[in-house]
């Protein structure tokens, strides 16, 4: 909905409630006066004073949806994958590969597979079938692309990470469907057990996903921060670098 349809159905849904305002004064419908009470019903909808402060998107509410990284995390079971837990944190930090790989190897974690996926939707102009339309979701994209190059898990892996990474617009329906997608696809032996991680940060684009399976011992070794996340498999390739969070960046801020 436009803007200008926006401000003409409030204006239509505030006049009607001060119906009685509005009296036709003869049998043409279209000349019709107005009341006090209705001109100031119309005064509620105003443009911004030429003078008026500019408006901070940094500030309040929109700012700390800017600055913030939000992560939906939760768990896999058998033919089901359920979201339990949401954090915000003020900030992803971006890993050398090279140290994470060094914090990998000392903590037992692999990379089982990652994969990009994008958005698409073709609405072919010659026909108005529903088969005929193209709908591609970046999430589940990102699955079929790791599920194209997976690499065996190692034997004593307990736990499986599946860590997703997207803009603002990620949606939560479509990370489940991406999880269960991976879990039958991995062929997981050992039965580990397997997490998922979807983040949602403005400075990564709208219409992609990133997925990155990681396979862990469960041993962090008195790792603390951002190692400590890496040991245990939360680690996300998006866009040739690799992030991840902290708790010490995990923030109940309100402003």
């Amino acid at each position: 909905m436009t803007k200008l349809s926006i401000v003409a159905a409030t204006t239509v849904a505030l006049a009607a409630s001060s119906v009685a305002s509005f009296s036709v004064t003869n049998s043409n419908p279209t000349h019709i006066t107005t009341s006090r009470a209705s001109s100031s019903v119309l005064n509620l909808i105003r443009g911004e004073a030429v003078d008026a402060e500019t408006f901070d998107e940094n500030e309040g509410g929109v700012g700390l949806a800017l600055r913030s990284a939000i992560k939906i995390s939760g768990k896999c079971q058998k033919d089901q994958c359920d979201a339990q837990e949401l954090m915000r944190y003020e900030k992803m930090q971006e890993v050398e590969m090279s140290v994470a790989q060094s914090i990998m190897e000392k903590s037992g974690c692999s990379v089982l597979c990652s994969g990009m996926g994008k958005e698409l939707y073709q609405d072919p102009a010659s026909t108005i079938r529903y088969e005929d339309k193209l709908v591609k979701l970046a999430p589940i994209e990102a699955a079929k692309a790791a599920l194209e190059n997976v690499a065996a898990a190692p034997s004593d892996a307990k736990y499986v990470a599946l860590n997703f990474a997207g803009g603002d617009d990620l949606i939560i329906g479509e990370i489940l469907e991406a999880c269960g997608m991976l879990v039958d696809g991995l062929n997981l032996e050992g039965k580990p057990k397997v997490s998922f991680n979807s983040i949602s940060f403005n400075q990564f684009a709208d219409e992609t996903c990133s997925v990155t399976v990681v396979a862990s011992g469960g041993n962090t070794g008195g790792l603390e921060g951002v190692d400590e996340s890496i040991a245990k498999g939360e680690l996300y390739a998006y866009d040739g670098k690799w992030f991840t969070v902290a708790e010490g960046d995990i923030t109940t801020a309100e402003k």
